[in-house]
This record gives structure tokens, C-alpha cells and sequence, in this order.
């Protein structure tokens, strides 16, 4: 998109784990946001589903973090406030979730990332995420036709992906209570 750099991007709209979330719990109405405040992606992306979760009739309440040593206290001060949590893709975040998690289980309060690591490594419950493979065979098409002459960096836009693919941690479902579905357990990885 100008000058001589394009590529893909993980970014996935703070929308599709919001939707997602409310498929799970369809009654809630209070959504924490919890992430890092001197990420900007994370800033930006918390700004997108505060506007999405306003407009779905939830209230948001912000928790944020300067570095690791703060997500205890910042999830404590989530609970009891929020039917669930709300993760950008957050660097710390995601490094964190098993803390998160120590937490969060417990509670009871589900934790929605879109980051493939955290669900399925670090105990957060779902999440909406990019397939990693395709986006990087993505770039590598990008970077073919450039190299063959038939594109140029300039004329190519960010490449991303519209298509998600659903990830349910099933045992931290089990472990807050969570009934997944029928129709979201075949969908899911």
C-alpha cells in the first residue's frame, strides 16, 4: 500500500470473539477488556470492540497491564464485574494466559483470545484465529509475483484473512462450566 512494503497481517477483528463469546453466553452483558496498555495494536483493537460491544448492549470494563507482574491484580479486579474476558492480541497477554487462567478458572470466567498459543496452551477458554499456515502461504504467493515482475509492493494491499478458524479449549470449558454447543464443537479445533 505505497512505497516498496506490503505483506499479511493476524489482525482479527475484535467483532469475531465478541460473536463468538455470546454464542457461548448468550445472556451476558458485561465484558472485561484486559491487555497491555502501551501496546498500541492492543489499544486500537480494545477501541474497535468497545464500540462492537456497546453496540451488542455490553458494557465494558478496562483492566490494563504495564508489564507481567500486573496481570494478577488486574484480573482480580475483573471478577465479579464481567460474565467474560476479552483479549487483543497482546504480546504480554498471551505469554501471561496461564496466570490468567490460574485465576479465571476458578472464577468461573471465561477468556476469549485470538491467538491460537494461549487457548490451546495456556488455558483460555476460546478464541477466533487466523490460520498461521495460509497467511504465511499467503505472503509467499504476495512475494512470488512480485519477484516474477507481475506485481509491485506499492499495488498491494495487506493481505489478511476473512476466514477464522474456531478454537474451544474443551477442558477449561469443563473446568468453568461451559457447554459448548453442538454445532460450535464441530466447527472448533
Amino acid at each position: 500500500p505505497g512505497g516498496n512494503v506490503t505483506g499479511t497481517s493476524d489482525n482479527i477483528p475484535p467483532r469475531r470473539q465478541i460473536d463468538l463469546a455470546l454464542k457461548l453466553l448468550p445472556q451476558a452483558k458485561r465484558v472485561g477488556a484486559l491487555y497491555t496498555s502501551s501496546e498500541v495494536n492492543s489499544q486500537q483493537q480494545v477501541q474497535k470492540m468497545k464500540e462492537y460491544a456497546a453496540a451488542k448492549g455490553l458494557t465494558v470494563t478496562e483492566a490494563t497491564i504495564t508489564n507481567v507482574n500486573d496481570i494478577q491484580q488486574a484480573v482480580q479486579s475483573l471478577l465479579g464485574k464481567v460474565d467474560f474476558i476479552y483479549c487483543p492480541t497482546d504480546n504480554t497477554i498471551a505469554s501471561a494466559m496461564p496466570n490468567i487462567a490460574k485465576i479465571t478458572v476458578p472464577a468461573k470466567i471465561p477468556v476469549f483470545i485470538g491467538d491460537e498459543a494461549p487457548i490451546k496452551k495456556g488455558g483460555a477458554t476460546a478464541g477466533a484465529s487466523v490460520n498461521f499456515y495460509q497467511l504465511g502461504f499467503q505472503a509467499g504467493e504476495m512475494a512470488a509475483d512480485i519477484l516474477a515482475g507481475k506485481s509491485k509492493p506499492a499495488d498491494m494491499p495487506i493481505g489478511s484473512q476473512e476466514d477464522v478458524k474456531i478454537i474451544i479449549n474443551q477442558e477449561a470449558a469443563r473446568a468453568i462450566g461451559l457447554v459448548i454447543p453442538e454445532e460450535l464443537r464441530k466447527a472448533a479445533e
